[in-house]
């Protein structure tokens, strides 16, 4: 399988873990934004929305999406091994909990990270407003909320859900979002943090080039 990628993509980030908690080698095609080979005809007749990561399986299967690909590899695990993963269970009460929490992060947690944090590299966003931060505020406040409940996002051990919420709370950090006084969050933050294969490989390794795009997009 091939997944188009940007190594500073936050998404991106989301379904490299995934594959390495699942033992799943992926074919790693980075694209060139910059250069813009997300544009060119090549890369839009596999995803004409032009966005990364997009999974490539066989001749004419293309995903897109990062929750939609952790949801496809969750399958093709569960098929390989004839059952289940604990990553992704087949008790439909608690998929719709995961799936819940993957809706959360998409629609609040990372679009909200995104909506305030963007005006670091892109002189065309909004300003970092105080009703901006204000929203990012609330998002945490929910999280912090589930944690209250469960000792991971959507149940007492590690799921799909938590691989993308993690990456939008890293996310926040690079963007030095103060969220101290969220106490469940940042325990269970670290406990990820030390729990997920192939953090070092993915992200820590990887956070000098995100910050050092964030410095030089700031004096451009």
């Amino acid at each position: 399988m091939n997944l188009y990628y940007i190594p500073i993509s936050p998404p991106c980030w989301t379904v490299q873990l995934l594959s390495l908690q699942l033992g799943i080698t992926l074919n790693l095609k980075e694209i060139d934004y910059d250069a813009g080979e997300h544009l060119k005809e090549d890369f839009l007749k596999i995803n004409p929305a032009h966005a990364v990561p997009t999974l490539v399986d066989g001749d004419d299967y293309s995903l897109p999406e990062s929750r939609a690909i952790m949801v496809y590899l969750m399958e093709l695990k569960a098929a390989n091994i004839c059952g289940e993963h604990p990553l992704y269970p087949k008790d439909a009460k608690m998929r719709g909990l995961i799936h819940s929490r993957l809706d959360f992060d998409l629609g609040m947690l990372y679009s909200r990270f995104y909506t305030y944090c963007s005006p670091l590299w892109d002189s065309e966003s909004l300003d970092r407003t105080e009703k901006n931060r204000e929203k990012v505020q609330e998002a945490l406040g929910i999280l912090e909320a589930f944690l209250t409940k469960t000792r991971y996002v959507a149940a007492d051990y590690l799921t799909i859900a938590d691989i993308s919420v993690f990456v939008s709370v890293t996310s926040l950090d690079f963007c030095s979002f103060d969220r101290v006084k969220y106490v469940k969050v940042a325990a269970w933050y670290d406990t990820c943090k030390k729990e997920l294969v192939g953090y070092k490989d993915v992200i820590e390794k990887i956070s000098p080039v995100f910050k050092e795009f964030l410095a030089q997009s700031q004096q451009n």
